[in-house]
């Protein structure tokens, strides 16, 4: 019996998905829990998995097309078995004339072309690419010419491109630089017109609805670093392989400020037309910079956790980040935003709050200072941070506390990490 491939919900306020993979073709075979196809919904990218075992025997909607939740994106039938009427649509015949010849192609000689067979989808890739569909061999039904055996094609030729290229000794340099070998957004040239993906079109509105609809006050603080830098130094040196050491700066601040938090709950809270909501778990949101976009995935119950389980859980969401595997719910549970450009050495910058969240905390880079101490020159080690609150649920004075308790537990970590 034929299975239908339907895009799940994956959240209240989304409606629609774009397609950005499929991981098989029509005539595969695929097994259940399978990954299927990949798709993009707001700020996350999810694997949907096949729900059966069998043939996939039509995709409806390729690569690249926005599709409504619930819509049915493709049917799996089992083997022997005709796809359902609904989903038969007949194979169009085009000639090889209809489509025009690569650069380089061979003209068509001036003998009658016999008609080809090939699926609709084949065709769009052959067009796109311009190619001569009489070199293409099918491996389709009644010989027909299928999406696979158009790819199959350009890769031949893309290797044979290559190749001679390396006879002519045009080929790139191997020598590839580290910075190079990360992967990176196209660049981007003066004058063009870029389009707009998902994942910025939702930064934009929500940007757009926070900066405009919740009113910020922002309050900067100044944390001396010296008792925490040499902690973590000695933390470091206790490991039997301090090279596996990897508890940050960041890892630090997001236990000071969940247990600070724990005594301000309404920077822990969202704002409602009728109420304040204040919330019982504490997950902290570690913006990070993607070439899309900026993305929070929120470690949970961070209050709760020791160091190095803080620093565990961060490693894994940055890293599922930058492969596009975060879940919906490592975005939507956060409560608390911490976000950083200390890398880029800016000392100090005010954050726009994440809604529904009602504060942020912004981390500058580590600064010195000379300073007189007992009639002694020496140096300060500080970082400014910057606290955007929601003016709707706390005031001056309730922020200003609560920056002073993450100074206090920065500034004596021996005191503040004691338990862990």
């Amino acid at each position: 019996m034929a299975v239908e491939i339907i895009i799940p919900s994956l959240g209240e306020v989304v409606e629609d998905v774009t397609i950005l993979n499929w991981f098989k073709s029509e005539g595969d075979w695929v097994q259940t829990g399978e990954p299927l196809l990949e798709v993009e919904s707001e700020k996350v990218t999810t694997e949907i998995q096949s729900p059966a075992s069998g043939i996939l025997g039509k995709i409806l909607y390729p690569k690249g097309s926005k599709v409504g939740i619930t819509k049915v994106v493709a049917v799996i039938v089992a083997e022997g078995e005709a796809l359902p009427e609904e989903y038969r649509v007949a194979l169009p015949l085009v000639t090889a004339q209809a489509i025009p010849l690569s650069a380089g192609a061979p003209p068509e000689s001036g003998k009658e072309i016999d008609r080809i067979r090939v699926a609709s989808l084949a065709r769009k890739i052959a067009e796109k690419e311009g190619i001569d569909l009489s070199l293409v061999k099918p491996t389709g039904p009644r010989g027909t010419i299928m999406k696979k055996d158009v790819e199959a094609y350009l890769a031949s030729r893309k290797q044979q491109k290559e190749e001679k290229a390396k006879e002519l000794e045009i080929q790139v340099s191997e020598k590839v630089t580290e910075a190079e070998m990360i992967p990176t957004a196209p660049r981007p040239i003066r004058g063009q017109k870029v389009p707009l993906t998902t994942m910025r079109k939702t930064i934009a509105r929500r940007m757009v609805k926070s900066a405009f609809s919740i009113p910020h006050l922002c309050l900067f603080s100044e944390l001396k670093m010296e008792a925490l830098l040499e902690m973590r130094e000695t933390l470091k040196t206790s490991y039997e392989e301090p090279s596996q050491f990897s508890i940050t700066i960041n890892d630090f601040l997001m236990k000071a400020v969940a247990l600070s938090l724990k005594n301000f709950p309404y920077l822990n809270a969202r704002w409602g037309e009728e109420e304040i909501q204040l919330l019982e778990e504490i997950n902290i949101g570690l913006a990070v910079a993607l070439d899309e976009g900026l993305i929070v995935p929120a470690i949970p119950g961070v209050n709760r956790l020791g160091l190095e389980e803080i620093s565990r859980q961060r490693i894994d969401l940055v890293e599922r980040a930058k492969q596009g595997k975060l879940q919906k719910i490592d975005l939507e549970r956060g409560t608390f935003t911490i976000t950083s450009l200390a890398n880029f050495g800016i000392t100090h910058f005010t954050a726009i709050i994440n809604p529904p969240q009602s504060a942020i905390l912004s981390v500058g880079a580590t600064q010195e200072r000379l300073v007189m101490k007992e009639g002694k020159v020496g140096v300060k080690k500080f970082v400014i941070v910057g606290l955007s609150i929601d003016h709707r649920v706390a005031d001056g004075a309730y922020g200003a506390a609560f920056l002073d308790s993450l100074r206090k537990k920065i500034e004596n970590p021996l005191i503040s990490f004691l338990h862990l």
